[in-house]
């Protein structure tokens, strides 16, 4: 397929492009596109040309869970408005309560009676995509201090559940500028958030039990092995450090029949120490992708 290419300074010519990326990149015939030159390669790229997509939603269920991913997932994906169709007002609620609490920059601007309309009306730049990103970071680091202070019955000045609110917000902003801006590696930092999300919401899960049980906590140097593993991952990726990596594996070395040993024991504490391992598991499955990225972006130290 041939298109019409612009570079400043050099006339224009007709060049063939691959039809796998003029449709990826939502090229038409007569665009325009840039060439550069460095090295002695060519670089070509899309002019910044904004493509609004649109999507439909339609809510069937009433379980909140349904319909927050029906959202989340069109929110992921990059569009920019969607309409949702709903049965009833308690649907509808539902609704509302997944925007406020999940959703970042997106608002509900037109309401009908069996559907609504939401617009990105004031989203982040997707610039901001690292400084967010290393917000969901310190998030889960200061979610583990909340659930070291309650394991150890000291006063509690943030709210866990606002805190998980704030990671899943970050969280979606951030998937969505993976899926949109096609970023380097997008696989690879997808793979990242999702499993030190995963093991946040371990920790959200031992909160949630925290507010329902009474129990006396003793093994704190497993919990600081958790802490320990965290900070490893928040160091690979903020300091581009490939030796937190390493240092993770030499934690994680004996810490399976170490749990093993702990949870044994009777009473209320095992689902705690449950919740630690699974969390520690997880952050300690960062380590590939995170490793994988450092060695392909080349920031590595």
């Amino acid at each position: 397929m041939k298109r019409k290419v612009v570079r400043q300074g050099a006339a224009t010519m007709m060049v063939s492009l691959p039809s796998k990326w003029v449709k990826k990149v939502h090229l038409k015939k007569g665009d325009e596109i840039d060439i550069e030159e460095s090295n002695g390669a060519l670089t070509i790229s899309r002019e910044a040309v904004a493509v609004k997509k649109h999507a439909t939603v339609n809510i069937s269920s009433y379980t909140e869970s349904a319909v927050r991913i029906a959202i989340w997932n069109a929110y992921r994906t990059g569009y920019d408005s969607v309409l949702v169709r709903f049965k009833d007002e308690k649907q509808y609620k539902i609704i509302k309560d997944v925007i406020k609490n999940y959703i970042v920059g997106f608002d509900i601007v037109k309401r009908e009676k069996d559907n609504c309309m939401l617009e990105n009306i004031s989203e982040p730049s997707e610039e901001q995509f690292d400084v967010i990103f290393r917000k969901i970071l310190y998030n889960i680091s200061l979610l583990l201090e909340i659930t070291e202070d309650r394991l150890r019955n000291k006063p509690v000045v943030d709210d866990y559940k606002e805190v998980v609110m704030k990671i899943h917000q970050y969280d979606n902003f951030c998937r969505r500028v993976i899926t949109k801006r096609h970023l380097p590696y997008a696989n690879l930092l997808w793979t990242f958030l999702v499993l030190i999300t995963h093991g946040q919401r371990e920790i959200y899960y031992l909160n949630k039990f925290l507010d329902t049980s009474s129990v006396h906590f003793r093994n704190f140097e497993f919990f600081e092995k958790l802490k320990r593993m965290f900070d490893f991952v928040q160091d690979g990726y903020a300091k581009k450090d490939i030796v937190s990596i390493e240092k993770m594996h030499d934690l994680q070395k004996g810490n399976y029949e170490y749990f093993c040993k702990l949870i044994q024991k009777n009473g209320r504490e095992n689902v705690v120490l449950y919740h630690i391992s699974a969390a520690m598991r997880n952050f300690y499955f960062t380590g590939s992708p995170l490793l994988s990225l450092l060695l392909e972006s080349n920031i590595s130290k």
